[in-house]
């Protein structure tokens, strides 16, 4: 299950709940990551050493040139279109959200994923975070959100605070050769709404509804059947 769909459980009616878990257990050939090159070219300008503005109009250039390629898809040309769109609101807020104060590197190989009540998260770190505590190490992680489909600031909201605990987690179990988790370092930051969300001080309790959640997804896992027009690979 990925942080998005898990987010999305806690607030879900009964019967999208029942969706949700069906599309995670079941997800469909066609779906395609949006905003790639956005989250590329933004991650590589936060993790670099002066964050030198140069990166990002590179980007923005380089993707200029895939929206205008006649040979490309209409998709590829949208995906273009919306990535420009976000490293250009992103230049404009990322003061605002607070992105220099933050040492961030690059995550290093492969992300393990998160395991809470045995149901497998996906979190997909963009960048680890870290500052010297009284002469310790102490890191934590940020995950940019991309999506304009979500009309509800509320929901954004509460979206954007399960990625940051999920951060937070991540951190916890997966990056101690760093230093020690730091909940004040861990964020997500809503790229198209120009907001950053850090790990709430009630994380805590956020993060027993998130447990619940998962017990009730491991619960159905096993119950949900594939829908009649899946095209995926074969569910063992």
């Amino acid at each position: 299950m990925s942080a998005n769909q898990l987010a999305e459980y806690l607030k879900a009616t009964s019967a999208r709940r029942k969706g949700i878990i069906k599309d995670a257990k079941f997800p469909r050939t066609a779906v395609v990551t949006q905003y790639r090159h956005a989250r590329e070219g933004i991650s590589k300008f936060v993790c670099s050493d002066i964050r030198d503005q140069k990166i990002l109009v590179s980007a923005i250039s380089s993707l200029t040139d895939k929206e205008a390629d006649e040979d490309a898809t209409g998709w590829t040309r949208d995906d273009a279109r919306r990535s420009i769109e976000a490293i250009q609101t992103f230049q404009k807020s990322m003061n605002a959200m607070g992105i220099d104060k933050l040492d961030c590197k690059r995550v290093a190989g492969n992300q393990p994923p998160l395991m809470i009540q045995g149901v497998t998260i996906s979190v997909n770190l963009d960048a680890t975070t870290h500052r010297l505590v009284k002469a310790n190490d102490a890191v934590g992680g940020v995950s940019f959100l991309f999506s304009k489909a979500e009309t509800s600031g509320t929901a954004r909201a509460d979206r954007s605070k399960v990625a940051a605990v999920l951060a937070l987690l991540f951190a916890q179990e997966h990056l101690g050769y760093l230093g020690v988790a730091d909940p004040t370092i861990c964020f997500s930051f809503d790229v198209m709404a120009g907001k950053a969300y850090p790990a709430p001080k009630t994380y805590k309790t956020l993060l027993t509804n998130m447990e619940a959640a998962c017990e009730e997804v491991a619960l159905r896992w096993s119950i949900t059947a594939a829908p009649a027009d899946y095209d995926g690979p074969p569910w063992q």
